[in-house]
């Protein structure tokens, strides 16, 4: 590839379905106004959309044009402003592939590049609909591999990954445990919101209506709606969750992580080993009774905005008892079985003071409800023993040891969910220890490891905890 290309011209159709998207409130505030408006400022509306969501989209995709190199990837775009990224392949963080059903067919896929220089929460390079030859190629020069004609394109089949050199380790996700990791998703919750908010939106004399023929039903009614709405949402977080992580398989090289996923779009990820931040390891409280666990990698990109806190899920459901030894033939510096975590410890004495928090968190909120929504308001007041409950929770999974003198493991509980952190010495970014005159008669401390998370900062804290480890640790990141 020697001549600036243009992407095919489906991505024209993917520009034009992006401008809908972002857009779409414009045609409803147009038909809005339709009936108040002249034949001539309709004319003028109809034009200025037709410009904004038809013709824009296809002038974007007349001015990009991308250049893979031998040393670099040249790509230009602009309309009015032109712009020239010129990126080495040595700086390249992520490579991002995802390709919708209706582009393999065609052997085309979306493709986003991605440096740590960025930031936004856009990747430097995004082309929409290009050969899949064309990572393929970059990918070679990228680790010196063999090219391949540009004449015979290929597509990597919807079960596997595209070709990797040096392929070391690969790991699908069981379907047992996926099915697991489904059902115990906290999806529902948003989806039950936009179900509420959908009947919300409902014309009141159909509401008032259901409502006035079915008054003697009122209390069966209200149950069945309630129930009926949750188990709607379940189903569609559960099924959500089954097509995106379809067939998710993760494999290593020698030096990259790669993860694919999903039915109708097939995402691969493709991130450096080197540029690994952190390694998380998740659990919500339900899937700690099913001994389930989800591991991310914190990354310096944004390659993973579509994932869980915008994290890189290598290991979306994998049972306690084989995570370490799975995930250490992946990530060779983490522990290849479980830790034992006894040192940065919150001591029982002071367990109280995480729930003396929550509580003070939510006691205010209470009783601005009960008072303002009497008597049904004051059933808020059930919030203060769950907050009881979850200060002990996070308490009681508030933990951390220095496994070797530069692997650091941190383990912290909130909202319902342990978070158990393994950090490198070297990718902390900052540590800080604090405490209180109250705290400094009690001996204790809190503790602030920080690393490098997409654009922005991860933030690890553990509260109360003793301040004689607290400054030992702080003592070993300053050695």
């Amino acid at each position: 590839m020697t001549q600036p290309k243009h992407t095919h011209p489906l991505g024209y159709l993917q520009q034009t379905a992006k401008q809908l998207k972002d857009y779409w409130f414009l045609i409803l505030l147009a038909l809005w106004q339709w009936g108040n408006l002249s034949a001539f400022w309709r004319f003028i509306m109809v034009l200025a959309l037709v410009v904004w969501l038809l013709v824009w989209p296809l002038l974007k995709w007349l001015t990009l044009t991308y250049l893979i190199g031998p040393t670099a990837v040249v790509v230009n775009s602009g309309i009015f402003i032109r712009h020239h990224q010129h990126i080495p392949y040595s700086r390249i963080q992520t490579v991002q592939r995802k390709q919708w059903f209706y582009l393999r067919p065609f052997h085309l896929e979306a493709l986003q590049i991605e440096t740590a220089s960025h930031q936004d929460d856009e990747p430097e390079v995004r082309l929409p609909a290009v050969p899949t030859t064309v990572a393929d190629t970059l990918n070679a020069y990228r680790f010196d591999l063999p090219l391949t004609p540009d004449s015979a394109p290929t597509t990597a089949p919807e079960t596997t990954t595209p070709d990797l050199p040096d392929i070391r380790q690969r790991y699908v996700t069981n379907p047992h445990s996926m099915v697991l990791f489904a059902l115990t998703g906290t999806g529902i919750i948003p989806l039950a919101l936009v179900l509420l908010t959908l009947y919300g939106k409902l014309p009141h004399q159909w509401t008032d209506s259901l409502i006035s023929d079915a008054a003697h039903w009122a209390v069966p009614l209200l149950i069945g709606g309630a129930i009926l709405t949750l188990l709607v949402a379940w189903l569609g977080a559960f099924t959500w969750v089954l097509i995106r992580y379809y067939h998710f398989t993760l494999t290593r090289t020698s030096s990259q992580l790669q993860v694919a996923k999903g039915l109708f779009q097939r995402n691969t990820i493709t991130a450096p080993l080197a540029r690994v931040q952190a390694v998380r390891c998740k659990q919500t409280i339900l899937r700690q009774w099913l001994h389930l666990q989800t591991v991310q990698v914190l990354l310096a990109s944004k390659a993973a905005t579509d994932d869980d806190n915008d994290d890189l899920v290598i290991l979306p459901a994998i049972v306690q008892s084989h995570l370490y030894t799975t995930l250490n033939p992946f990530i060779d510096w983490t522990p290849p079985m479980a830790p034992r975590l006894t040192q940065l410890i919150v001591p029982r004495p002071a367990r109280w003071l995480l729930s003396r928090n929550a509580v003070l968190i939510v006691i205010f909120p209470v009783l601005v409800v009960g008072w303002l929504w009497q008597p049904w308001g004051w059933l808020s007041a059930l919030l203060i023993p769950l907050a009881i409950l979850q200060g002990q929770y996070a308490a009681r999974n508030t933990a951390g040891s220095l496994l070797t003198h530069q692997l650091l493991v941190l383990q912290t509980g909130h909202f319902w969910t342990r978070e158990t952190f393994f950090v490198r010495k070297a990718q902390i970014q900052s540590l800080r220890v604090t405490w209180s005159v109250w705290m400094q008669k009690r001996q204790l401390a809190h503790l602030t490891v920080n690393v490098r998370h997409g654009n922005h900062n991860q933030e690890i804290t553990l509260r109360y905890i003793s301040a004689k480890q607290a400054e030992r640790l702080y003592q070993w990141y300053k050695a």
